[in-house]
């Protein structure tokens, strides 16, 4: 476990990634969270952006999330607006560990190296695993084409309401 952990992503459309994500999280926090829910400056030119939850949506249902998931231990939950792919993770002194998919990992590399530009160890990147959308025979770790996604979910209703 780490005394304080830092994460973030878009969290459009929670779903059973963004499920697994937070609870492994959840898990490895002893004290403090530290998320970074991103802007919707950012998802403007994002597949279906037009029907992307707004900002203040996609952190209520992080939260909420979360509060559940709580009662298992008390930790302190700092969700922030993430403007820039490290946010508040490039200067947080306290954080101890970085908990994302291997999907995102170059973001994880480029907030360690932002935080030794500034001075502080990098984090060690600690990887939660996907949930596929569906069996194959050639799904890996790193085939990302056939995992759950809020891309996915924003066709679906797109197509749903035609």
């Amino acid at each position: 476990m780490y005394k304080a952990v830092c994460l973030g992503g878009t969290f459009d459309h929670m779903h059973s990634g963004h499920r697994l994500l937070l609870t492994q999280a959840a898990l490895l926090t002893k004290e403090r969270m530290l998320i970074g829910v991103t802007s919707d400056i950012l998802l403007k030119k994002k597949v279906y952006a037009d029907i992307i939850e707004p900002f203040e949506q996609r952190c209520s249902k992080v939260r909420s999330f979360l509060r559940r998931l709580k009662s298992r231990g008390d930790f302190t939950l700092d969700i922030f607006e993430l403007n820039d792919p490290a946010g508040r993770a490039a200067t947080d002194s306290e954080l101890e560990a970085c908990i994302l998919t291997r999907e995102v990992q170059k973001g994880g590399e480029i907030t360690n190296q932002k935080r030794q530009e500034k001075g502080l160890s990098s984090l060690p990147l600690v990887f939660a695993d996907m949930i596929m959308a569906k069996e194959s025979e050639e799904a890996t770790q790193i085939n990302f084409s056939n995992k759950i996604s809020s891309t996915i979910i924003r066709e679906h209703i797109l197509k749903s309401a035609q």
